[in-house]
Formats: structure tokens, sequence, C-alpha cells
């Protein structure tokens, strides 16, 4: 695997395939002289803002698709009471009035 020279974002495979190149453990060594630009590896604090952010996007998005979802089903609920109140509603009222109009008639 080459680590790309340019600021590009590494996908999970070349993160994978770096790990798995540099032994078990997944530990890179990287020797003094090696800067973080020349071995692709970020520092503690680069990585954790980059949790950070991924985190936060992540946590967005879910909670802008859930309330999405909810507002698609509240619409389609609120559709389904509204039928069938104009579907049962009328006998509703024609049996109640039956009822009162004509006590006798049980």
């Amino acid at each position: 695997m080459t680590v790309p020279a340019d600021d590009s974002i590494p996908i999970l495979t070349d993160v994978v395939e770096l790990r798995a190149s540099n032994g078990s453990t997944g530990v890179h060594q990287v020797a003094p002289e090696e800067s973080a630009e020349q071995t692709g590896i970020h520092s503690v604090e680069e990585l954790a803002a980059l949790q950070a952010d991924l985190l936060g996007r992540t946590l967005n998005l879910t909670d802008e698709l859930l309330h999405n979802a909810a507002r698609e089903m509240e619409g389609v609920l609120f559709e389904r009471v509204l039928d069938r109140l104009r579907s049962t509603l009328p006998e509703i009222v024609a049996n109640a009035l039956r009822e009162h109009l004509n006590p006798g008639d049980d």
C-alpha cells in the first residue's frame, strides 16, 4: 500500500493494509527522522480532532434523518386517522341520532 502524498483522506482498507504491513499489533514504528507527513501517520491530537469532527457530523446527519422520518411518519399517521374518522363518524352520528330520536325502536 502506498500512502498518498497529498492530504487526501485514506479509506479504511488503506489503514488496514498499513497496519497489516507493519506487523500484527497494528502499531507503526516511526524512525526519529521520519515526520508525520512522510509516514502518513497523524498525532494523537489530530486523530482525536478528526474523531470528534466525524462524530459530530454523523450525529448531526442522524438527527436530521430521524427528525425527517418522524415528520413523515407523523404525516402518514395523521392522514390515516383522518381517513378513519371520515369513514366512521357518519355512521356513529347516524346511529346516535337514531337511538336518541327513536328511543322505542330497540
